[in-house]
Protein backbone atom coordinates (compact mmCIF):
# COMPACT_ATOMS: atom_id res chain seq x y z
CA UNK A 1 0.00 0.00 0.00
CA UNK A 2 3.00 2.35 -0.34
CA UNK A 3 1.44 4.04 -3.37
CA UNK A 4 -1.47 5.18 -1.24
CA UNK A 5 0.85 6.97 1.19
CA UNK A 6 1.66 9.62 -1.42
CA UNK A 7 -0.44 12.77 -1.16
CA UNK A 8 -1.17 12.79 -4.91
CA UNK A 9 -1.40 9.79 -7.25
CA UNK A 10 -3.38 8.40 -10.17
CA UNK A 11 -5.07 5.03 -10.64
CA UNK A 12 -6.50 3.41 -13.75
CA UNK A 13 -9.75 1.86 -12.59
CA UNK A 14 -11.81 -0.75 -14.45
CA UNK A 15 -14.99 1.29 -14.70
CA UNK A 16 -16.77 3.53 -17.11
CA UNK A 17 -17.57 6.99 -15.72
CA UNK A 18 -21.25 5.97 -15.52
CA UNK A 19 -20.39 2.82 -13.49
CA UNK A 20 -18.14 4.78 -11.14
CA UNK A 21 -20.82 7.41 -10.47
CA UNK A 22 -23.40 4.69 -9.92
CA UNK A 23 -21.18 2.97 -7.32
CA UNK A 24 -20.49 6.34 -5.70
CA UNK A 25 -24.19 7.13 -5.40
CA UNK A 26 -25.05 3.65 -4.05
CA UNK A 27 -22.34 3.39 -1.38
CA UNK A 28 -23.25 4.59 2.11
CA UNK A 29 -19.92 4.84 3.97
CA UNK A 30 -18.15 7.84 2.44
CA UNK A 31 -19.50 11.39 2.77
CA UNK A 32 -18.99 13.37 -0.43
CA UNK A 33 -19.98 16.31 -2.59
CA UNK A 34 -19.75 16.07 -6.36
CA UNK A 35 -19.22 18.87 -8.86
CA UNK A 36 -19.07 17.32 -12.35
CA UNK A 37 -15.79 15.34 -12.40
CA UNK A 38 -14.49 16.52 -9.01
CA UNK A 39 -15.58 14.64 -5.90
CA UNK A 40 -14.66 15.93 -2.45
CA UNK A 41 -14.86 13.39 0.35
CA UNK A 42 -14.87 14.37 4.03
CA UNK A 43 -13.49 12.13 6.75
CA UNK A 44 -12.95 13.36 10.33
CA UNK A 45 -13.31 16.96 9.17
CA UNK A 46 -10.58 16.57 6.53
CA UNK A 47 -10.95 16.56 2.75
CA UNK A 48 -9.78 14.25 -0.01
CA UNK A 49 -10.32 15.24 -3.63
CA UNK A 50 -10.79 12.83 -6.48
CA UNK A 51 -10.92 13.99 -10.08
CA UNK A 52 -12.33 11.70 -12.74
CA UNK A 53 -10.14 11.90 -15.81
CA UNK A 54 -10.19 10.44 -19.25
CA UNK A 55 -12.31 7.38 -20.00
CA UNK A 56 -10.92 4.69 -22.27
CA UNK A 57 -10.79 1.02 -23.07
CA UNK A 58 -8.26 -1.61 -22.11
CA UNK A 59 -7.84 -4.64 -24.36
CA UNK A 60 -7.15 -8.04 -22.81
CA UNK A 61 -6.94 -10.70 -25.52
CA UNK A 62 -10.19 -10.24 -27.46
CA UNK A 63 -12.02 -8.55 -24.56
CA UNK A 64 -12.44 -4.79 -24.29
CA UNK A 65 -12.75 -3.48 -20.74
CA UNK A 66 -13.64 0.03 -19.58
CA UNK A 67 -10.95 2.12 -17.96
CA UNK A 68 -11.22 5.40 -16.06
CA UNK A 69 -8.32 7.57 -14.94
CA UNK A 70 -8.89 8.64 -11.31
CA UNK A 71 -6.65 11.29 -9.72
CA UNK A 72 -6.38 11.41 -5.92
CA UNK A 73 -5.33 14.47 -3.90
CA UNK A 74 -4.86 14.05 -0.14
CA UNK A 75 -2.97 17.29 0.47
CA UNK A 76 -5.69 18.40 2.95
CA UNK A 77 -5.79 15.09 4.85
CA UNK A 78 -3.51 13.62 7.53
CA UNK A 79 -1.82 10.27 6.92
CA UNK A 80 -4.01 8.26 9.31
CA UNK A 81 -7.26 9.54 7.78
CA UNK A 82 -5.85 8.99 4.29
CA UNK A 83 -5.12 5.35 5.13
CA UNK A 84 -8.61 4.90 6.60
CA UNK A 85 -10.21 6.56 3.58
CA UNK A 86 -8.33 4.37 1.09
CA UNK A 87 -9.33 1.23 3.00
CA UNK A 88 -13.02 2.11 2.69
CA UNK A 89 -12.68 3.46 -0.87
CA UNK A 90 -10.98 0.32 -2.16
CA UNK A 91 -13.55 -1.88 -0.44
CA UNK A 92 -16.48 0.04 -1.99
CA UNK A 93 -14.92 0.36 -5.47
CA UNK A 94 -13.28 -3.07 -5.74
CA UNK A 95 -13.87 -5.11 -8.87
CA UNK A 96 -13.85 -8.77 -7.95
CA UNK A 97 -12.77 -11.74 -9.98
CA UNK A 98 -13.46 -15.42 -9.63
Amino acid sequence: MKLFKKKEFTLEMGFSRKEFISLLNNQNKLIYKRDENTITFTLAGQNARITLGQEGTRRVASARLPMLIVNFDFSDMADLEQEQFMGVFLLKFHRGGG
